[in-house]
């Protein structure tokens, strides 16, 4: 009997040793433990450091196993940027979460993938550029300035100032409609959608993903599944309202474009236009376009009362090209050289977007000279798109001056596309861009910021989260006049 277990456990070794070991030529990496791999190793913050520190050990392309799971983390601008634009490694793989917040599909324009991702982007980035330039910029514009009359001067709070106004533009062009943020139930809502943020990871290894009986007892997974169920009922209700009034002929926004499109497809057995669909893709908009751009500002916020001297050089030269008064629009961004410098740099040294959502290798393939087979995940640091001593000079100084040519002329960066590029480029990059830099603009125009008496340096280490936050800080507001 003993005899038998012994070969039994024997067999079961080989079994494993035969299945999980390492494909032939795969990148090198830490050697994964049985069963669970290199899990252990991944931390539960900021991912970018741990691919960092694994970058000296093995180089730039680094190969892990997370349970049974092939994973592919990449660092360094020129494999980063290969990685993004090589066409085997343009989908996404589909996760036990990814389903669960997706009613069991792969729905939607950020975590789908196939025909369904197909159609659900090309609707998507096609309603985005029916609005038209002059209309996107009215819908900041007006935000904006309902938002500075809010704000006098005193001592407040840096974190969370733009928040309800971004999450108002992209709303707009959702459905037409403004959150009040005096509503408890939207406040309430906008702050575990934050939570939610927080919590995520887009590092993968969740353990609900390997073993989804974990969903009954996992905290994180349960409160990241009520935001999502809120916002799927919120977004709901909108497009009930929107049904109510709708007509075929006059589409006033994101939401009245879709249900047009699916009454036009009944019957269509091919069509991927589905209630269950627009209610992903708006809360893919919705939640991720707001957050992302909101954290944004927040940063500029942050970087101009660490560096005074940047903020007073910054305010200078958009008193001289708009004058004292005029309010910033989208076309003087050819002229404010140093502003759009300042913005750079911050993107650059703070990515919101420091580690991608992990995409998902379609066939066998090479990379960077390794094997990659079918199924294998792959991460990609975005922080070291800023950080690539290649590229950058001292990258850990804040000098917005390196996007500075001799003329003094802002040029913009190539190896920088922190917003992704290729497939899965996202679809709201220049309402974002737009949105941050006519509310910096508008803001400094106004408005001078310093950090508070008596209150400590506060830190630029991000909050960690599927998009990063900087941690919470004060500041001292003083209107220019």
């Amino acid at each position: 009997m003993f005899e038998t277990i012994i070969l039994f456990c024997v067999f079961v070794v080989l079994i494993y040793l035969w299945k999980y070991k390492r494909p032939e030529n795969f990148p090198p990496g830490p050697t994964p433990l049985p069963i669970i791999g290199n899990l252990l190793e991944l931390p539960k913050g900021h991912l970018y450091p741990k691919v960092e520190e694994w970058s000296k050990i093995y180089g730039q392309i680094i190969g892990c196993r997370i349970f049974s799971d092939l994973a592919v983390f990449v660092t360094g601008v020129d494999n980063v940027l290969a990685a993004l634009r090589k066409e085997e490694f343009q989908s996404r793989p589909e996760s036990f979460s990814i389903k669960a917040r997706s009613y069991g599909k792969a729905l939607g324009i950020f975590l789908s993938t196939g025909e369904q991702w197909n159609s659900s982007r090309k609707f998507t980035v096609k309603q985005m550029r029916a609005f038209g330039k002059m209309e996107k910029e009215n819908l900041i514009v007006e935000e904006i300035n309902q938002l500075m009359e809010t704000i006098k001067d005193g001592t407040m709070q840096g974190n969370g100032l733009f928040g309800l106004a971004a999450v108002n533009v992209i709303w707009m062009i959702i459905a037409s409609k403004r959150i009040d943020f005096n509503d408890e139930r939207s406040r309430n809502f906008l702050n575990n959608l934050n939570k939610a943020f927080r919590l995520g990871s887009p590092g993968g290894g969740d353990i609900v993903d390997i073993f989804p009986i974990f969903r009954f007892i996992s905290s994180k997974f349960k409160f990241t599944m009520k935001v999502i169920n809120e916002t799927h009922d919120f977004i709901r209700e909108t497009i009930q309202e929107h049904r109510e009034v709708l007509d075929p002929n006059n589409p006033r926004d994101l939401i009245d474009s879709y249900l047009i499109e699916m009454d036009c497809n009944k019957g269509n057995p091919g069509s991927h236009f589905t209630e269950e669909d627009l209610i992903v893709v708006g809360t893919d908009l919705f939640s991720a376009g707001a957050e992302s751009t909101s954290n944004s500002i927040e940063f500029v916020l942050l970087y101009m009362i660490l560096y005074p001297e940047v903020q007073e050089k910054m305010q200078e030269e958009i008193d001289r090209v708009l004058g004292r008064g005029r309010k910033p629009l989208l076309d003087d961004k050819t002229n404010l050289h140093y502003t759009m410098a300042v913005l750079s740099e911050v993107e650059r040294i703070n990515s919101v977007v420091p580690t991608n959502v992990p995409h998902y290798c379609v066939k066998d393939t090479t990379f960077g000279g390794y094997f990659i087979p079918k199924g294998t995940l792959i991460s990609m640091n975005l922080r070291s798109l800023g950080y690539d001593t290649k590229y950058w000079k001292n990258p850990e100084e804040f000098h917005p001056e390196r996007f500075l040519n001799s003329e003094g002329q802002y040029t913009k960066p190539s190896n920088m596309p922190t917003f992704g590029l290729g497939q899965r480029t996202c679809v709201g990059e220049m309402m974002a861009r737009n949105t941050i830099f006519l509310f910096t603009t508008t803001f400094f125009e106004k408005f001078s910021i310093s950090l508070p008496a008596g209150e400590p340096k506060p830190s630029t280490v991000a909050l960690p989260g599927f998009t990063t936050a900087p941690q919470p800080f004060k500041i001292d507001v003083k209107s220019r006049y």
